[in-house]
């Protein structure tokens, strides 16, 4: 058995938290560069454009490419044990479209110091903008993998059906193998399929979670 699905690792109202309190900071802290640097930039408004386009793609990256960002799971099932291979979801194009971004970012901020002559613009804001540069610069998707315990060992399985989620337990419920599926039909067909592996006295806990892990 064998299915592959791609979507949010974590919850949403994870998501909707981390989101919220990332842009209010980033929008406080981006006022403050530009209001510290508001002479400068009255009298070079292009520099400001600029500035505001550089934070502004910054903050999307952030939020759509970090906090909202999909995971693509392939999920295989065997005799012994289940395996999990996951990796972020990014467009073919994604290597040269983050290169090209990171190169824009640090010549913007790159010329706002030369212009100024003061290195307090590269605080705040504009380290985390060339912080994210060099890591774009040397961006790799890594591919990740997790396997079950043998399927005798494990004592619980949670079930979401919220979420499209079963997550099968060895003898610690904070701790297990999460399995997402696209619909109702596949998850219930997994869930058959536990119900013949997995060891009689297995104890089913139906619940809402907020897992985020493999």
């Amino acid at each position: 058995m064998n299915w592959k699905i791609k979507t949010l690792a974590s919850s949403p109202r994870e998501i909707m938290i981390i989101q919220s309190i990332f842009i209010t900071l980033y929008l406080a802290a981006s006022s403050l560069y530009i209001w510290g640097g508001w002479k400068p930039f009255l009298e070079t408004p292009h520099l400001l454009v600029g500035t505001i386009l550089a934070l502004a793609g910054i903050l999307a990256y952030f939020v759509g490419l970090l906090i909202r960002q999909k995971t693509i799971y392939n999920y295989t099932l065997k005799t012994d044990g289940a395996t999990v291979e996951y990796y972020l979801h990014y467009p073919d194009f994604a290597s040269s479209f983050f290169k090209g971004i990171a190169i824009f970012v640090m010549l913007v901020f790159g010329f706002v110091v030369v212009l100024t002559g003061s290195l307090l613009f590269l605080v705040g804001p504009v380290a985390m903008a060339f912080i994210a540069a060099i890591k774009l610069l040397n961006w790799e998707n890594p591919v990740h993998h997790r396997q079950t315990a043998p399927w005798q060992l494990h004592e619980f399985v949670t079930v979401d059906h919220k979420r499209l989620m079963v997550i099968i337990h060895c003898d610690d419920i904070t701790t297990g193998f999460a399995a997402r599926f696209p619909g109702k039909a596949l998850m219930d067909k997994y869930l058959a399929f536990l119900r013949e592996v997995l060891p009689a006295n297995v104890e089913y806990i139906e619940r809402t979670t907020n897992w985020h892990q493999g």
